[in-house]
């Protein structure tokens, strides 16, 4: 393991802090932070931005290469994460940008009802949304679908929710995931979860635990939008999907793939010892800079098929 992906698991242990004694302990820390730090649209020279109303009124960021911005014949749907309770962080923005001037594609990122305030279900509804407004411009064979943590969770969403609505929207051509978060399905698949999170920072395992309740924010919402292994992966893009071996998520890793092969469907899991929670979402170190090199080719080859 690296010097700098040694001191990203100090920082990250420090800053998941203690356990949160409740979902609603979990809800208002994010509200804080949300009063905080509005997400606004970048006014910076460093890509070709602009925002549009999506379906359901939320706000869509699309998200080009300065250098590159003639050329965009792939797009990539971009859900990022932050639990799905937090305004997008300014790493999220680094990463759409990276995609955008590594591979040339352009980079959608809906800004999602958070679940603060709505069930999960609305964040996978404005996925959806905004994957079929990206159909306006582009063919299936040339769309990616990606997100970090609550956004990798939301694109395995959106690929059950496709199969399950009757409308014959096709599949995006390729699905790349950075520590896709969920709940166990099973008794069993908690039990190893429970394990995996000694090896991980205190505090992580009793925020899964609360997740359902989070997630539901006092609906009904369908099993497979919180629970990963109850996904209808029938059809699903090839997947690509990052862990650290020594996270609490990655003990989900195994049922997702027993889940993609049960529909006939290709995964790909990787667990890279030693890292952090979605370390594969940004070139921080040399670990995670691999695995970015991986994924950003993943999309350029999409990007010059024919």
């Amino acid at each position: 393991m690296s010097f700098t992906a040694r001191m990203a698991k100090v920082f990250m242990n420090l800053m998941t802090g203690r356990p949160a004694g409740s979902a609603e302990e979990l809800l208002k820390k994010a509200r804080k932070y949300n009063d905080k730090n509005p997400f606004v649209k970048p006014s910076d020279s460093k890509a070709v931005y602009r925002v549009e109303k999506i379906r359901d009124g939320s706000d869509l960021l699309i998200v080009r290469s300065k250098k590159r911005s003639d050329n965009a014949n792939c797009a990539v749907l971009f859900i990022f994460g932050a639990g799905g309770t937090m305004n997008a962080w300014k790493p999220h923005l680094m990463m759409v940008r990276n995609i955008a001037d590594k591979t040339g594609a352009e980079v959608f990122m809906p800004l999602y009802p958070l679940c603060t305030d709505a069930p999960v279900s609305a964040s996978v509804e404005t996925a959806y949304d905004t994957y079929k407004r990206i159909m306006n411009d582009y063919p299936p064979e040339k769309v990616v679908i990606t997100g970090d943590s609550s956004g990798g969770a939301c694109c395995l969403a959106l690929v059950s929710m496709l199969n399950h609505l009757d409308e014959e929207i096709i599949m995006p051509k390729l699905a790349i995931l950075h520590s896709p978060s969920g709940v166990p399905h099973n008794k069993d698949a908690w039990e190893r979860m429970r394990e995996q999170s000694k090896k991980d920072a205190p505090g992580t395992f009793s925020m899964v635990e609360f997740f359902p309740e989070i997630c539901a924010h006092g609906e009904k919402v369908p099993d497979y939008m919180i629970h990963p292994a109850l996904g209808d992966y029938r059809n699903a893009p090839e997947t690509y999907v990052y862990y650290s071996a020594d996270e609490t998520l990655a003990s989900l890793g195994r049922d997702l793939e027993k889940a993609f092969i049960s529909a006939g469907s290709k995964v790909h899991v990787h667990y890279e010892p030693g890292m952090v929670h979605c370390y594969s979402s940004y070139p921080a170190c040399k670990e995670s800079k691999t695995a970015c090199n991986e994924w950003l080719d993943l999309i350029s080859k999409v990007i010059g098929e024919d």
